[in-house]
This record gives C-alpha cells, sequence and structure tokens, in this order.
C-alpha cells in the first residue's frame, strides 16, 4: 500500500478538525474557528450547554452557507455582508450573559472562512468565488506581522473592539498598504512566517 498526497492531506484534516466526511467540514471549521477567540469569553465555562452551542453552531452555518451560496460583486457588498453577519452574530449571543463583541464576532466569521478556504473549493464548493474580499483575522498574532509593514496596531485588546468601523478601518488600510494583492493571501503568507 503506497501512501498518497491525499492520503497526507487527509490526516491533516482530520488532526486539525476532526472529521474527513467532507459533510461536515463546515461544522468543524465553524467549531474550530469557535476554539480560537473562546478563550476571550471569560466566565462562559459556566454557562455553556451542548443545546446552546448547538444554537449558535447552526446560526454560523446559515451564515458561512450563505456567503457560500452568494456572489459578490464589490468589496463594499462583501463589507455590508459582513457587519450585518457580525450585528446578527453579536444579537444571537444572547443566549449568554455575555455580550460578543466585534473583535469576537469577526474572529469567528473569519478565521471559519479562512479554514474552509484552506480546505479548498474540491471540499468546500463555492468558497474560493468571494475569496479576494474576505477579512483578515484580527488577532495578536496577525497585527504584530503588519506592524512590521507600517501598519499600527489597534489600540487595546483585539477581541474587545465593540466598534465595527475601528475593525473595518483596520481592514481597509491592510487593502491599501497591499493593493494589489488578497488581504487573505497576506495573511495566509505572515501567518507561516
Amino acid at each position: 500500500m503506497t501512501l498518497t498526497p491525499q492520503d497526507i492531506q487527509k490526516f491533516w484534516i482530520r488532526a486539525y478538525l476532526g472529521t474527513t466526511d467532507d459533510n461536515k467540514l463546515i461544522e468543524a471549521s465553524i467549531n474550530r474557528a469557535y476554539r480560537d477567540f473562546n478563550r476571550t469569553l471569560t466566565g462562559i465555562g459556566e454557562v455553556q450547554t451542548v443545546e446552546k452551542f448547538q444554537t449558535l453552531q447552526k446560526f454560523m452555518k446559515t451564515i458561512i452557507v450563505g456567503l457560500i451560496n452568494t456572489q459578490f460583486n464589490t468589496q463594499a457588498d462583501f463589507d455590508i455582508w459582513h457587519k450585518g453577519n457580525c450585528d446578527k452574530l453579536k444579537q444571537q449571543f444572547n443566549l449568554y450573559p455575555y455580550p460578543l463583541k466585534y473583535g469576537q464576532a469577526q474572529k469567528w466569521i473569519n478565521m471559519t472562512l479562512k479554514y474552509l478556504f484552506a480546505l479548498g473549493n474540491e471540499k468546500i464548493n463555492g468558497i474560493t468565488k468571494n475569496y479576494a474580499f474576505f477579512h483578515i483575522p484580527v488577532d495578536n498574532i496577525i497585527q504584530d506581522k503588519l506592524l512590521e509593514s507600517g501598519i499600527p496596531k489597534i489600540i487595546g485588546c483585539w477581541s474587545g473592539i465593540d466598534n465595527y468601523d475601528i475593525y473595518l478601518d483596520y481592514q481597509k488600510k491592510v487593502r491599501l498598504t497591499f493593493k494589489d494583492t488578497a488581504p487573505m493571501d497576506v495573511e495566509f503568507k505572515m501567518f507561516n512566517e
């Protein structure tokens, strides 16, 4: 039996997302992205239930599937979609006595999209069509990397951003600094350094 590149890819997907079932990759990516930011939800473990999380997970899936099934024509259209869904996610998070901030909402949405894009269009049909408009996931790692390119860090903790305009201004600075490159291309390369 010969090991193939597909076998190795399958290993990495299983190791990182916990499944190789193509029908579960969206949910697995949502869950993985949640783990990327949930440490910023101080005290949520005391009120988290399986039912509440499943409700949030289903809601996130409708957001992501909606994106996959939509073709955006402009960055402005995508930005409007993004803000609207961050707002909806913040509202949906009212299941908990802890308000979700834009910094946390963007991280969940943006990391989910990053994971799905990394899986490829063969596994997540339609994920690549809006890739040029995707926002970078803002966190300490990428802010430190972008600081080296002259983009100042957001004042305060990324997870505490609760003004969408501050968040969007940061995205616009990235776009302006790297005019001829998709923002996520920049993020992937910088994250891997």
